[in-house]
């Protein structure tokens, strides 16, 4: 079965997509086999960094037409097979959680070793639950504070869900769950949920706990310009420990480069086309620790 990778981004702009390509064309250039998926379902893009001026199938036709997965994997002229999302479609940015179930699962049997998914910006329902059915999540952030902010607002989101998800079943929590469907900000410590579940059903402590033991993130920092930006590292595994009690895994960064946009304008896959070693040092860096949790 392949290790689905999940490659989100608490906003826009900072680099998801370049980092999600340039990922799987260095797993490739390991040896393993590996499928790039675009899983963005409103406006796809991710295309352009392998090479391609278009995908013509992707997601959709899969779901909704009922294609085999088989026939919407496509080759690209940076060597990775690949499945566009979907721009531009009514509907697509609101499927269902079978319909997430079904593309998770029928990855995971394909033949291959790992499958990235490169994930839309932001906070919808698609997103987070792709982020959490997936074997590892990696959040991709750069060292301004509306980056940093939102990345951790896209954790601590994905992480109550998967909380909200355990508990909402259970009548006794039902009130606990509504809060935490409704607004993240109810909670600010994940210790006070865990509180105020202790006040209804001591017994689902555990479980809620567990999953909060387990919830491992990999972190990657982008675009860097000076040595001391490394300190974000540190400042966010800080704040998360502290109000989610979670362990962020430092997984490495990648500097700033003007060459990157030179080569996504002339639709070059970056890793195979550039002479910059060192960027592509810190990608196998990255590989190898992303590989090593798994």
């Amino acid at each position: 079965m392949a290790n689905i990778i999940s490659i989100a981004s608490g906003k826009g702009g900072v680099g998801k997509s370049f980092f999600s390509a340039n990922l799987a064309m260095g797993m490739k250039n390991k040896g393993y086999k590996v499928l790039l998926v675009d899983g963005d379902l409103g406006g796809a893009n991710l295309h352009n960094f392998v090479g391609l001026k278009t995908a013509n199938v992707g997601i959709y036709n899969f779901l909704k037409e009922k294609q085999n997965i088989e026939n919407i994997i496509i080759d690209t002229p940076a060597g990775i097979k690949f499945i566009g999302g979907a721009s531009d479609i009514l509907g697509m940015a609101h499927i269902t959680n079978y319909e997430k179930l079904k593309i998770i699962n029928t990855l995971k049997r394909l033949n291959y070793d790992f499958v990235i998914m490169d994930l839309g910006a932001g906070t919808s329902y698609n997103m987070i639950d792709f982020f959490n059915f997936s074997d590892k999540k990696i959040i991709i952030m750069n060292s301004e504070p509306t980056s940093i902010e939102n990345s951790y607002g896209f954790i601590k989101i994905a992480l109550y869900r998967m909380i909200e998800k355990s508990i909402k079943n259970n009548p006794l929590l039902e009130k606990i769950a509504s809060r935490l469907r409704s607004r993240s900000k109810n909670y600010t410590k994940v210790s006070d949920i865990i509180e105020d579940i202790k006040s209804y059903d001591e017994k689902v402590v555990k479980v809620v706990e567990g999953i909060v033991d387990n919830y491992k993130v990999g972190m990657v920092l982008n675009m860097l310009k000076f040595k001391k930006e490394l300190n974000v590292f540190f400042g966010f595994e800080n704040v998360a420990k502290k109000y989610l009690n979670i362990s962020m895994e430092k997984l490495g960064f990648l500097p700033y480069d003007l060459s990157i946009q030179e080569s996504l304008k002339r639709l070059e896959p970056f890793y195979f086309m550039t002479d910059n070693s060192f960027i592509k040092e810190r990608f196998d860096e990255i590989a190898d620790n992303i590989i090593a949790k798994l």
